[in-house]
């Protein structure tokens, strides 16, 4: 933590001094401690309750005095912000293959709470865009900073027939800003991301390798996640040609990482798929950014404040 105004905590020299001229009060007859009738006349006014609490009132005071000299020295905290320019695109496979079981409760549920904990963790400050892809390639939610517009969007995915995983590229691509405008950047692919997830074989639309090599011409970058099987075999809630077809071909994923600089994951459980997301969250271009909290020492300290006055009025009343 640190401070805009710091010669402002000098004030605090005063606590000091308050809490002997509390001290000695307290030793002064009724009638010579009507200076600050709120604090030496309360403190004595009975000794028919605990110290803790004919203390309570001026403890209090104390707090947001205090507390209230800190706001005025303007603390600042360092927070994590995203680059501002850094843009993310989730893309999901909704092939029917994502009802299996074999990733409970389905792999189709445990990949959208996944990107739900991906978009609620992500710190501030980066957009996310959200792309589907079955027989073929929809944009979902154009990149934004709205997080709520994409957890509401999130839930309302259907699944689809078919597998398309080069439109999911293209059309993710399409979503991203430019390579001209990312040109300044030390490292352009840093600033433009493509997470794919899929659990099948890519049988529809352009060559997802064909589709990665454009990918690599605009910088950037394509991490990819293969979810369930690598092998051909029954998959649990699956029936007729999924439950043999419904598996993933590993090498293709690895080339699409490869080729662009990415990483690719292999998910078999639900809360592997959900570390998997929390690790990507971590891997972006942050910034550290000193942000004023100010304004919650001055809530805390009105609260205080306030929490002082009652108890006063309340032993005035006993009193």
């Amino acid at each position: 933590m640190g401070f805009l105004w710091p010669s402002a905590l000098l004030l605090l020299l005063l606590i000091p001094v308050l809490a002997v001229w509390y001290r000695r009060s307290l030793a002064l007859p009724a009638a010579a401690a009507t200076l600050h009738p709120d604090l030496a006349t309360l403190a004595r006014a009975s000794g028919k309750q605990r110290d803790l609490t004919r203390h309570l009132p001026v403890a209090f005071f104390s707090l947001a005095l205090i507390l209230g000299i800190v706001a005025l020295a303007r603390p600042i905290i360092p927070i994590l912000h995203a680059d501002p320019r850094t843009t993310i695109v989730l893309a999901l496979d909704v092939s029917r293959s994502m009802r299996a079981t074999d990733v409970l409760p389905s792999r189709f549920e445990a990949a959208r709470e996944a990107l739900k904990v991906f978009i609620r963790e992500l710190p501030q400050g980066a957009r996310i865009g959200l792309v589907t892809f079955s027989r073929a390639a929809t944009e979902v939610v154009a990149p934004t900073t709205d997080r709520q517009r994409l957890l509401d969007s999130v839930d309302l995915i259907q699944l689809e027939f078919g597998t398309a995983i080069g439109e999911g590229i293209l059309t993710s691509l399409q979503a991203l800003p430019p390579l001209e405008q990312r040109k300044g950047a030390k490292d352009p692919s840093e600033l433009a991301t493509i997470i794919l997830l899929t659990d099948g074989r890519s049988i529809s639309g352009i060559d997802p390798l064909e589709a990665a090599r454009i990918a690599a011409e605009q910088k950037v970058r394509i991490h990819t996640i293969g979810v369930g099987r690598v092998t051909e075999g029954p998959v649990p809630g699956l029936e007729n040609v999924y439950q043999w077809a419904a598996y993933f071909d590993e090498e293709v994923l690895k080339q699409i990482a490869a080729i662009t600089g990415g990483k690719y994951f292999f998910v078999n459980s639900a809360g592997k798929l959900r570390e998997t997301y929390q690790q990507l969250s971590r891997s972006f271009v942050w910034k550290v950014k000193q942000d004023e909290v100010s304004g919650i020492a001055t809530l805390a300290a009105g609260v205080f404040l306030l929490s002082s006055l009652v108890l006063s009025e309340l032993r005035r009343q006993v009193v």
